[in-house]
């Protein structure tokens, strides 16, 4: 990954958005998938100050013009900023002050004073409502009061306010809190301290590394608070494990996979910020941003970043969320390049080495040997909410050689966050990629994706059953469930299962190898979390087992 590739990656972001935006639509940004105006993309204003402060083109400034004449329709009498027009969310506030501050700190000199105006003035009381409205003690998950950290410290230091750098340093230690064993961030879900019944937080790996933690690096870096930077440094290091081969992020079993885009979120900005500032102290995080932004750009055709890497191909239209968000991160680079080498020679990230590690926090097995990658997880936080993976389900599977074998999010895909999300238009073929056995009675669907009561029998050997997503068990639906692992191939065992149903398998790429049982019927699929096409096996058991192998 070269400088120039970030740079043309920045314009490609911005003249997609240019030709997004319609005068008669208000200045906002128009969503051919949503066919909505999703209310951030207000947020693309410091990635299009920045394509301007490179290009000198004054298109860039027009469209600035125009996405703060459309935030009128956004801002409250309060100061607070609605998410959308069609929801009452405003805690998406922080993200603007973030945006425009960030803005005002790098352009404000090339700026015209028209927008510059307009920008202070936001500033002003965009940030008092912050200060008001958003701490610990707010109904949102940490990554909010996480910003706010940021957005008080830059409002702090732009407007002269001491009460917001206090509040932040307090959210600061705050969040800082919110730390695991193995140095995971946590809270993603309310209350941000809740411990599930297997003694799980709530963790989003993609949140964390897109959101999180970009905001509180960039808040200890700008405030030179070089203890909680080493601390910092030390939380991301321990992210950087969830980095695939191919720059993806494994958030095949985090508790907000619903938005899951395999490169990150669909409402995120990106881990650059988080890389540059560390990739001074280890060139593991110029490695991991080099290999992420080769794979959105991979995932980019014609100036839109699409939701996953089969999205194109599937014909599925690219939600412009994505698209203004992840400008911001690679505007954040361009802004940045005089500080980061040239570096051509590739640094092995921990995904490229073998491991074998277990993490109680979210009560998953993450294994890498010499061929495979993979996950298998018992995870029970607030299953009901977001439908991740639970039940020793192989979440994931990843050739070194080939790429992704399964990738899997959710159990059934709902509108969970209905502006946020796209729809599926193929709803014959839209079925989730988790392998997985499930019986649908009385228009409720019962899954070993949602079983929450795993018995752990030893080794990667397990005892399972079905749940519905609302946590009601299936009688006399218990099964055991075995892998084993090789360099050349995985085994997956299916035992005493009486229950008449078949094993759902969905594999992207590779072959399966029925030992026992019979195959019913496959048929290829596709999922838009986070958007691959796969071949969906249906493998029915053979005296209450089930035997196949993968590779």
């Amino acid at each position: 990954m070269y400088k120039k590739d970030y740079i043309d990656l920045l314009r490609q972001f911005a003249d997609s958005l240019i030709n997004s935006q319609f005068p008669s639509l208000g200045g906002g940004l128009f969503c051919s998938s949503c066919k909505v105006i999703h209310g951030r993309c207000i947020d693309a204003i410091y990635g299009l100050s920045i394509a301007y402060k490179t290009f000198k083109d004054e298109k860039y400034l027009d469209a600035i013009r125009g996405l703060l004449d459309y935030s009128k329709n956004l801002i409250c009498d309060d100061g607070g900023i609605y998410n959308d027009l069609q929801t009452d969310w405003r805690y998406t506030t922080v993200f603007y002050v973030i945006d425009i501050v960030e803005t005002l700190n790098s352009c404000k000199d090339i700026l015209p004073r028209d927008i510059v105006s307009r920008l202070e003035g936001g500033v002003k009381i965009h940030s008092k409502w912050l200060f008001n409205n958003l701490d610990e003690n707010s109904y949102t998950n940490i990554n909010y009061p996480a910003n706010n950290v940021l957005a008080l410290f830059l409002s702090s230091s732009y407007l002269g306010n001491k009460e917001y750098l206090s509040k932040a340093s307090y959210l600061a230690d705050y969040v800082l809190k919110h730390i695991s064993t193995n140095n995971l961030l946590f809270g993603e879900g309310k209350p941000h301290s809740a411990v599930t019944e297997r003694g799980c937080y709530a963790i989003d790996i993609g949140y964390n590394l897109e959101e999180t933690l970009p905001a509180l690096s960039k808040y200890a870096y700008l405030s030179k608070n070089e203890g909680m930077l080493s601390k910092l440094y030390e939380v991301s290091l321990a992210h950087l494990e969830f980095i695939l081969p191919d720059g993806a992020i494994d958030n095949s079993f985090s508790c907000r996979n619903y938005k899951w885009t395999y490169y990150g979120s669909r409402t995120c900005d990106g881990i650059i910020p988080m890389c540059f500032i560390f990739g001074k102290r280890n060139p593991l995080f110029y490695e991991a941003a080099k290999r992420n932004t080769r794979l959105i750009r991979e995932c980019t055709h014609d100036g839109y970043l699409y939701g996953g890497p089969m999205y194109f191909r599937h014909l599925e239209k690219p939600c412009i969320h994505q698209t203004f968000e992840h400008l911001n991160s690679i505007a954040y680079a361009v802004d940045h390049l005089e500080e980061i080498p040239i570096n051509n020679q590739e640094v092995a990230l921990f995904s490229d080495l073998e491991y074998n590690k277990y993490y109680p926090e979210f009560d998953s097995y993450r294994i890498g040997n010499k061929n495979y990658l993979l996950d298998i997880t018992c995870y029970d936080n607030n299953i009901s909410y977001s439908g991740h993976a639970s039940g020793a389900t192989l979440s994931m599977l990843y050739s070194r050689k080939d790429g992704p074998l399964i990738m899997g999010s959710v159990g059934e895909y709902q509108l969970t966050e209905p502006t946020n999300m796209q729809v599926p238009l193929k709803l014959k073929t839209h079925r989730p990629l988790l392998p997985r056995i499930e019986v649908k009675e009385n228009r409720k669907i019962y899954s070993s994706c949602y079983y929450t009561k795993v018995k752990k029998l030893g080794g990667l050997h397990f005892g399972c059953g079905l749940m519905s997503r609302d946590g009601e068990f299936l009688a006399n639906s218990q099964f055991d469930i075995e892998y084993v692992i090789s360099d050349d191939r995985v085994i997956i065992k299916i035992n005493n299962l009486r229950i008449d149903s078949p094993l759902l398998f969905p594999l992207i790429s590779g072959e399966v190898k029925i030992n026992k049982g019979k195959l019913k019927k496959k048929e290829e699929i596709f999922f838009l979390t986070p958007g691959f096409i796969a071949t969906e096996y249906e493998i029915e058991k053979e005296n209450e087992s089930i035997e196949i192998e993968v590779k």
